[in-house]
């Protein structure tokens, strides 16, 4: 028997069941209340319950059914936006996504949405995640306007002669295993692959894996400068060949700025 909180009438009893219970949302699936550990399963509050089916009189109307909802948003256009909503307001099992930056402060501070993740990688940490703004289009004088837009923003990508991240899932891959994703498969773009393949042809280009490293003579990675104005974070690498900024505290050094023992002095 499927059980909703409608079905076992909870909400003429006066009392909170769902206390008793942990939400999860499975993706792509129908969410379900599942019985607490340290509780016995009764007629009242069987091990698992489901949410009451929604009246949905409009194709665009998506209404939440988790009971006695009380958020800002009860009504969603779709079901991704539902399923969100869902994940974000009533989950007791939230979703983690920790920067794999080892130095970042999101390291320690993981967001709880990918798209906010993926928007931390490619606009903070500049990887080559996405594309320019804009979209392609048929007409070829667009078409070439968005390709020189592109290549622009390629050049000011950091990209890794020894990894690439899948655009899908955020899985770091490496480029000796392949240009498939190891986790769910998906193809890394043609672009990516070629830049990749420019900066392994030229090692005087090469971006090392970390940011928050770089390369000397002899092959072996060195610590970029650390920042003396906040202590926390290091200098990114300009293009050419210093130090612009500290991605922590954005505080920013002219390129001429002498580099000594690897500590940047101004």
């Amino acid at each position: 028997m499927r059980h909703t909180p409608n079905s076992l009438e909870w909400g003429t009893k006066g009392i909170d069941f769902v206390r008793l219970y942990k939400f999860i949302v499975p993706k792509g699936k129908q969410p379900y209340f599942q019985l607490l550990d340290e509780w016995t399963p009764t007629y009242e509050t069987p091990l698992k319950v489901y949410l009451d089916e929604a009246k949905i009189h409009n194709k665009n109307h998506f209404p939440c059914q988790y009971p006695g909802c009380s958020g800002k948003q009860t009504l969603f256009s779709r079901p991704a936006d539902l399923e969100r909503h869902y994940k974000n307001v009533h989950s007791n099992v939230k979703d983690s996504f920790p920067c794999d930056y080892r130095k970042c402060l999101r390291s320690q501070d993981p967001f709880t949405r990918k798209d906010h993740y993926r928007d931390h990688l490619r606009d903070y940490h500049k990887e080559d995640i996405g594309c320019a703004k804009g979209e392609k289009s048929s007409r070829n004088k667009d078409k070439q306007k968005w390709q020189r837009a592109q290549k622009i923003w390629l050049a000011e990508r950091y990209i890794s002669h020894k990894h690439w991240r899948c655009n899908r899932c955020l899985v770091k891959n490496y480029v000796t295993q392949g240009w498939e994703c190891s986790s769910c498969k998906n193809p890394c773009e043609e672009d990516r692959i070629r830049a990749r393949k420019q900066v392994m042809g030229d090692p005087a280009e090469t971006t090392m894996e970390d940011p928050a490293e770089t390369s000397t003579e002899d092959g072996y990675a060195a610590a970029a400068p650390s920042c003396g104005a906040c202590n926390g974070g290091t200098w990114i690498e300009n293009e050419h060949g210093g130090y612009a900024s500290c991605p922590v505290c954005q505080f920013t050094t002219a390129e001429s700025f002498p580099l000594e023992n690897n500590v940047a002095y101004y």
